[in-house]
């Protein structure tokens, strides 16, 4: 399984714990480097402070889309987070934009449907760093949202969370430095770190069984 990342900082978390523990051979690889002859069997794309809309200034951007496209053409397990999400809805045909209610940052609730309301509830907290949006592909189905934007997806063996649950206190922490964000964020996730790991852990098997593996 790849993970391209869009920025250092920006890695898959306990999310590579969990996959690992599930058979997956993780290997780490950035933007940047893709030469656009990758092969993974299976895709995972993290986040990033870039735009979708930013390809001509993020030329990598675009072997990403296409990398996006060939593993769902191929049947491929391809995840989005944050920014990935976004890459996965277009390359599905779905436009991005700046959020017209602004940035959504730190702890906050997502409502949920389908699978992720029958295995966790109504409702969740996660963590939020995002000021773009996406809109929902033709096909695909709508599983979280927020007061403001779309905030989860499904497509076939795909899915899309614009949301964080790979996050720990260590990781915001490195984000409040990077970034410069609120050290109250810190404190916020570290609250919280025992519930996002269950929340993704959840996600994480509910996507695999959904797709068959």
């Amino acid at each position: 399984m790849l993970v391209v990342l869009n920025h250092p900082e920006e890695g898959p978390g306990t999310l590579k714990e969990m996959l690992t523990s599930l058979g997956f051979d993780v290997k780490e690889k950035h933007g940047r480097e893709l030469t656009g002859k990758e092969d993974p069997d299976d895709l995972v794309v993290m986040g990033g402070p870039m735009g979708v809309y930013e390809a001509e200034k993020y030329p990598f951007l675009i072997k990403e889309v296409n990398l996006i496209r060939r593993a769902l053409s191929e049947g491929r397990l391809v995840l989005g987070i944050c920014l990935g999400s976004q890459l996965l809805s277009f390359a599905l045909g779905g436009d991005v934009r700046k959020g017209s209610f602004g940035t959504e940052l730190g702890v906050g609730k997502v409502k949920l449907l389908d699978e992720f309301k029958e295995r966790i509830g109504d409702e969740v907290e996660v963590f939020h760093f995002h000021g773009d949006t996406f809109t929902i592909p033709m096909g695909a189905s709508l599983l979280a949202y927020s007061d403001k934007y779309f905030q989860a997806f499904y497509a076939g063996k795909a899915l899309g969370l614009q949301f964080h649950v790979e996050v720990d206190g260590r990781m915001i922490k490195r984000w409040a430095e990077t970034y410069g964000l609120d050290t109250k964020l810190v404190e916020e996730v570290k609250e919280r770190e025992e519930e996002f790991r269950s929340t993704a852990s959840i996600i994480l098997k509910t996507w695999l069984e959904r797709s068959g593996r």
